[in-house]
């Protein structure tokens, strides 16, 4: 078995030898980097994200959506807890004078609450939520141009959310606000997706002007940052609303 590992490690720092010693081939980064300019944006991650890997993105969506609605519907769902007690009628009771055991409710435990906000944390909150609200904004209108996108500027959004939600506990996010955006967003993406197929031959293709002279500018990239308005839409209400489930879980306590 030595021998064996031997000669298999010795094989490969041969094949490292070899390949060191070739000249380097285009690889498919090389390929997409070289290509970014056909989008017209000039963050190249975007480029590939929303251009050329629509699927994957697609796929990410789904998987956030199916998270959100699974924890959803984890904490909608609070089964009753039977159990027996010691009281008058108890099972014990009912085994002292004969009598076949009935099984009674027990008393559900008692729940968790949250506290009040301090004042310090509810002012500092109200200060800071339209600043993260613009920011989060701004990432994703500017996805195509510099670092961020829509999921970025989405979950920052959420965030400012769930902030106002600590520092307020009156502050709700309506469920059928939630529930129009969630559906607009997640119908728009796919039907982007499909116009780009039908009329550019790829999910989510750029079926909008978007020439190199314009790179740079807000307004460029055709429709790639019409995705990611869409995206950051969607990603925004569903972790929101992940955010929203948790603090109606754990309620605050009232003084």
């Amino acid at each position: 078995m030595l021998v064996v590992c031997g000669w298999l490690f010795l094989l490969q720092v041969a094949v490292i030898l070899l390949t060191l010693g070739q000249t380097a081939t285009e690889t498919v980064g090389d390929g997409l980097l070289a290509r970014t300019m056909e989008t017209g944006a000039a963050n190249a991650v975007t480029a590939v994200v929303v251009s050329f890997r629509g699927f994957d993105t697609l796929g990410e969506v789904t998987v956030l959506f199916l998270a959100a609605t699974g924890i959803g519907l984890l904490f909608s769902a609070r089964p009753e807890r039977t159990g027996t007690n010691t009281g008058p009628g108890s099972l014990d009771e009912g085994l002292a004078e004969g009598n076949p055991p009935v099984p009674t409710m027990a008393a559900p435990p008692p729940e968790r609450v949250l506290s009040q906000p301090n004042e310090i944390l509810a002012n500092g909150i109200r200060l800071i939520y339209p600043v993260l609200l613009l920011f989060g904004v701004y990432v994703v209108v500017h996805g195509h141009l510099s670092p961020g996108g829509g999921f970025q500027g989405g979950v920052i959004i959420a965030t400012a959310f769930m902030l106002r939600m600590l520092a307020d506990p009156s502050f709700v996010l309506p469920p059928i606000v939630i529930a129009v955006l969630e559906s607009f967003s997640g119908s728009g993406f796919v039907l982007f997706g499909l116009i780009g197929l039908v009329l550019a031959g790829t999910f989510l293709g750029n079926v909008l002007p978007h020439s190199a002279a314009s790179t740079g500018l807000l307004v460029s990239a055709g429709v790639i940052p019409l995705i990611y308005i869409l995206v950051g839409i969607k990603v925004g209400a569903e972790v929101g609303a992940i955010f929203q489930d948790m603090l109606e879980h754990h309620p605050h306590q009232e003084h």
